[in-house]
């Protein structure tokens, strides 16, 4: 490795934000190189009052938590329009969360009259135009308007939360990606940008498989199929909980003959996730009794001999301790005296940053001239090399011409599955050419997550989660196991600017496409690889899919009951996707700077530890590990409360005593609720089952939007449950879905991304493409092949059919 300074040295950002959202989009930043001048209220960041080892009274000190993602920036105190002015002068971005009209003296979009070059990423609950300040909302309540809340639990419960939060670090992540592409954008025009991302859109894509996809594909919406469906996941074994994975036919034959049954591989009962949750009996007689017979130790070595996606289940204190993590160190000392994950991208051309020092509550206001006065030149201003001048040449000047902050740039895409699609995804919506590699002998295995069966001749152009992550994407069928196959795409990574694979690490080191492969042919390519865990450490050839990673990293830890098992909802997927594209456009700036390609790695193990980060710095400070607790949450009363009509929910979340005090008034103050014990939120906590008992018999009077109505209007975060089914007919989503015309299913409707900017478009340019669509067209384009090339190549079988 070596030391080329760090892709984001020159960038200047002010972060005016409280809470999770903010703070980690900036995290991101800092850890990539960048400076950042957090503006806090007088007495600091209410999140340095949190912890949720002790949630009824502050720590001692700053929480660990707001050490975690404010190390190494530096705090000014808000209220001073000229100190304020200062910064957002020096700054090249403001990343404006929540409390941000607060913390600025202005609305975030008032910040850029008067400097066109400067760029303002906002996050907000529902995207601007579908959100005012006065509405009441969190973590808990959004999962409710999102769907979350509807699809997560059990058959035999209530809509369930996912206990970690994931939402509020899925759009700070986000937030990240966009503050680096109104960058780009400032390069290609001179101008800054607008970029707003919806918490409630993010959520609605990474804590959803496409619900409303597969109820169109199929015809059949159904409301409110709460259950998580596959077994075996998170169960039980000899002295302790294992994870299992078995996601394919393949993986379900091979787990077959590792728990000594060689008569069901090829069981139709039990070798697809959908049939066996209808056989699920039948599984469990199979299967617990050899999960009795083994501890999960042996189990995990069993899984990762036979290829099979098993995970240790990990909590807070656990993943510490697991040797993988100790081997590869991707626990960092913070400077505060606890364990935290260290980033989960990792440059190969510089170290990682170490966390520095979390800053005092404005100790940086009287020192603000020495901060501001760095000598180090605007991101924006550094002059371009190499390959990076050739992308950004004639692309100056003050329009957009339709241009897009990554137009130009060229990506052979090899990943398959969901978290490489996801990240591919959001880099071709900014404007890259990406070039989708498929075999015809083995597509993307996406593809076969459809739902008709192969004895349809077009089954592999169904899958709703392809359709989804993959629109305006060039697919080329080529088989590159085959030496001609290898060369041709050899010869298109020559005009490339990044391939990205997520493979497992051993794959692409087998047919000799390895970095250093690359390297010899083109100096400055970037290669990013998403191995699950890896690419080196005890557990680097172990296969793994989202599910493996949550319940590896304790991201599935906090959700589900009390003393029951813990309940997997595969978001690692699309969020991996969003922290592998930011360390994209993290390396193309490192580029940018010096000339640089260099190698990223973005295990998704690690991406899942950082999600997950709470549990691990809660243990870690104050001895503390969390908890499963249902529907509850840091205030109190929180729960999912039945309203009348069938299946019909609303989800409350009192925050304070404040907010306690105006829903007694709301309910008529009954008897029940005016016991003095529940004054305090520790009071109420400990007689959450009574308050429970009460909000249930209100609310079970009346219908499901007039008491989200009533709710909100007292000032007290509630959400409807809403049906992810028909998230697609969401108010607060108006605009998000994009209707495209796919040449085999018609007129698809497509989440977008939760990312918009004022500046330049971020639609969908085509529908996801047909296996091998764009075979002929790419090979013309970019290796200027003839004809005869073409139909020698397929008759040699080395491409698919054109």
């Amino acid at each position: 490795m070596t030391d080329a300074g760090h892709p984001l040295d020159a960038l200047r950002v002010l972060e005016a934000s409280e809470g999770v959202a903010g703070a980690y989009a900036a995290k991101l930043l800092v850890d990539q190189g960048a400076t950042v001048v957090k503006l806090e209220r007088p007495g600091g960041d209410p999140l340095r009052a949190w912890s949720a080892a002790t949630p009824d009274h502050a720590p001692r000190g700053d929480s660990a938590l707001f050490c975690l993602l404010n190390a190494s920036k530096h705090s000014v105190t808000a209220g001073d329009a000229d100190r304020t002015q200062r910064v957002l002068r020096w700054a090249d971005v403001v990343v404006a969360g929540a409390g941000a009209p607060e913390l600025l003296g202005r609305a975030p979009g008032d910040l850029r009259r008067g400097r066109a070059e400067l760029s303002v990423v906002t996050i907000s609950p529902f995207g601007g135009a579908a959100w005012s300040a006065d509405t009441p909302v969190n973590e808990f309540t959004l999962q409710g308007w999102c769907g979350l809340l509807a699809a997560c639990g059990t058959r035999d419960g209530p809509p369930q939360q996912m206990g970690t939060g994931p939402g509020q670090w899925a759009a700070g992540g986000l937030a990240a990606l966009g503050a680096l592409s109104a960058v780009r954008w400032r390069q290609r025009c001179g101008q800054g940008a607008d970029v707003e991302v919806s918490a409630l859109g993010v959520m609605g894509v990474c804590l959803l498989n496409y619900p409303t996809l597969y109820g169109h594909f199929t015809g059949n919406p159904s409301a409110l199929s709460r259950g998580l469906g596959d077994w075996p996941s998170v169960v039980r074994c000899k002295g302790g909980w294992i994870g299992l994975c078995i996601f394919t036919t393949q993986q379900w034959d091979d787990f077959a003959a590792m728990i000594g049954h060689p008569e069901l591989i090829g069981d139709a009962r039990l070798n697809a996730m959908g049939v066996r949750s209808r056989h699920r009996e039948l599984a469990q007689s199979v299967v617990q009794p050899w999960l009795d017979e083994h501890t999960p130790e042996e189990i995990h070595e069993l899984g990762g001999l036979f290829r099979i996606p098993v995970a240790l289940i990990g909590d807070g204190r656990s993943v510490t301790q697991m040797d993988h993590f100790i081997e590869r160190g991707t626990f960092v000392p913070n400077p505060a005296g606890f364990l935290q994950p260290r980033s989960p991208l990792l440059m190969g051309d510089c170290s990682p940053l170490p966390p520095g020092p979390t800053p005092v509550a404005g100790a940086d206001s009287d020192r603000l001239g020495e901060i501001l006065a760095d000598p180090a030149a605007a991101a924006t201003e550094a002059p371009a090399t190499g390959a990076a001048a050739t992308e950004a040449a004639g692309t100056t000047g003050g329009g957009d011409g339709g241009a897009r902050p990554l137009t130009g740039v060229t990506i052979v895409d090899l990943t398959a599955f969901w978290a490489g699609p996801a990240a591919t995804h959001l880099l071709c919506a900014l404007g890259a050419d990406v070039i989708k590699i498929e075999s015809h002998r083995h597509p993307d295995g996406m593809r076969h997550a459809t739902v008709v069966g192969p004895d349809d001749p077009e089954w592999l152009e169904r899958s709703p989660t392809f359709h989804a992550t993959n629109p305006g994407k060039r697919s080329v069928c080529l088989d590159f196991s085959t030496p001609a196959g290898r060369e041709l795409l050899l010869r298109l990574i020559d005009g490339a600017d990044v391939v990205i694979e997520n493979f497992t690490p051993r794959v692409l080191d087998n047919a000799g496409l390895g970095y250093d492969e690359l390297r010899r042919r083109r100096e400055d390519i970037i290669l990013v690889r998403m191995p699950g865990f890896g690419l080196d450490g005890p557990w680097r050839d172990h296969s793994g899919f989202a599910q493996t990673m949550e319940q590896v990293s304790g991201l599935g830890w906090l959700t589900g009951r009390p003393g029951e098992e813990p309940l997997i909802r595969s978001t690692v997927d699309p969020i991996t996707g969003i922290h592998a594209a930011f360390a994209i456009l993290a390396a193309l700036e490192h580029r940018r700077r010096n000339g640089r390609g260099q190698l990223v790695e973005v295990p998704m193990a690690e991406v899942a530890l950082n999600v997950a980060a709470e549990q691990v710095v809660t243990a870690s400070a104050y001895g503390h590990v969390l908890q499963r607790q249902g529907d509850r949450g840091p205030g109190a009363p929180q729960g999912v409360y039945p309203c009348a009509g069938e299946e019909q929910w609303v989800a409350l979340a009192v925050e304070d005593d404040r907010q306690w005090q105006a829903l007694r008034a709301l309910m008529g103050d009954p008897a029940w609720a005016s016991a003095a014990a529940l004054a305090t939120r520790a009071g109420r906590r400990a007689r959450h089952d009574d308050i429970d008992a009460g909000l249930t018999a209100w609310c079970s009077m009346r219908a499901r939007d007039e008491t989200v109505e009533l709710v909100l209007g007292a000032g007290i975060p509630a959400a409807p449950v809403w049906d992810h089914m028909v998230l697609d007919r969401q108010p607060k989503l108006a605009g998000f879905f994009q209707v495209l015309q796919h040449p085999v299913m018609g007129a698809v409707s497509l989440p977008g991304t939760g990312l918009s900017a004022g500046q330049f478009d971020l639609r969908y340019r085509a529908a996801a493409p047909t296996l091998g669509q764009h075979t002929a067209e790419v090979l013309r384009e970019r290796l200027r092949c003839s004809d005869e090339e073409l139909a020698a190549w397929r008759a040699g079988d080395v491409i698919g059919p054109i």
